[in-house]
């Protein structure tokens, strides 16, 4: 602009009120645009100060992500390590290229976790409920990216708040869909429960982060609830499913993010308790006991078959049911267990 308006450096410090020294200093990059000077310049030659400070603010954020990759420490990039099953899911998502070099994939990971640095990992596990197997091996790392992960989808818009009036209409609600024909009921799940003020999904499992589930109460009672891809046996999941909307049902997280640890004894009445939802919920205690009792040592497929449409449920749960009390084998109607084909969000 001093070339295209013939003017010198001198006569553009005067206008915009600063010294020679200062603008020469500027112009060769040694100091930035003050905001004094931007306001100088807009009079000087007509540009509004906006111009001049968006320019300093591009050029400085150029300089941080120049020096971005050179900043990463060695401590980082040993927690990176540590996240090699996560990266690897995230490449298949296309979501961190393969061909960049590890630091380059440590800033992707660390916009994708939403953490200024993978260090602070380990800071991260907040407020929620969760069950967690007391034989696996916890990395609080691959935990609290594993949390990150699932931050990163809370971005539902639910059409009301829970109310726990509803839980029965609810339990019904889902049982409906759990005796569709369907080979991944993540959809109908997610827009069901929505309706019941619950933002619900399924996230991959990691090494190192054992958690079946993840709850989250929101300050204006909703609820944010995430259950872990663990296999593929449909009454597995609906039992973990059921679990998980116990903790809310009974009442678990009676404040904004209160949380349910599974390591201390005095959470296990809470887990015992969300377990007997389950089992309730899905199948009358007191018809499943008869049920069992009358057919003890001798239940066919068929009588599997009747009792299951007497509780609107599909076979596979009361088969997994009867495996799981020992009241017959594992092997016993295997072929029968449904199994479902996780698509991966």
């Amino acid at each position: 602009m001093i070339e295209t308006r013939d003017l010198t450096q001198k006569e553009l410090a005067h206008r915009a009120g600063v010294s020679e020294a200062f603008l020469s200093d500027v112009i060769r990059g040694k100091k930035d645009i003050s905001k004094s000077l931007a306001l100088g310049l807009e009079y000087a030659l007509d540009v509004p100060r906006s111009f001049w400070l968006n320019l300093q603010a591009n050029y400085d954020a150029e300089l941080l992500a120049a020096g971005e990759e050179e900043a990463v420490r060695e401590e980082e990039k040993e927690v990176y390590g540590r996240l090699h099953e996560i990266v690897s899911f995230l490449k298949k998502k296309g979501l961190v290229a393969s061909e960049a070099g590890t630091e380059r994939k440590i800033i992707i990971l660390r916009k994708i976790l939403r953490v200024s640095d993978l260090t602070d990992l380990n800071k991260l596990i907040p407020a929620g409920a969760f069950r967690i197997s007391g034989s696996s091996i916890v990395d609080p790392y691959v935990f609290g990216a594993w949390l990150c992960l699932c931050k990163r989808g809370d971005d539902c818009h639910l059409k009301a708040a829970y109310v726990p009036e509803k839980a029965g209409q609810l339990v019904t609600d889902i049982k409906k869909i759990m005796c569709e024909d369907l080979s991944d009921p993540q959809r109908p799940l997610h827009s069901l429960l929505s309706e019941y003020g619950i933002n619900f999904s399924l996230m991959r499992n990691f090494r190192g982060a054992p958690v079946h589930g993840y709850i989250e109460r929101k300050g204006n009672d909703t609820y944010r609830m995430i259950l872990t891809l663990r296999g593929s046996f449909a009454d597995i999941f609906w039992f973990s499913l059921f679990h998980e909307l116990g903790h809310i049902v009974n009442g678990d997280l009676r404040s904004p993010y209160d949380y349910i640890d599974v390591h201390g004894e005095s959470n296990d009445q809470r887990e015992a308790a969300a377990d007997r939802f389950a089992e309730d919920a899905m199948i009358d205690r007191d018809a499943y006991n008869d049920f069992a009792c009358m057919h003890n040592g001798s239940i066919k497929l068929s009588d599997i078959e009747g009792f299951a449409g007497s509780q609107g449920v599909p076979p596979c749960i009361v088969i997994g049911r009867l495996q799981n009390d020992g009241i017959i084998p594992w092997e016993t109607f295997a072929k029968y267990r449904t199994r479902y084909k996780w698509s991966e969000s």
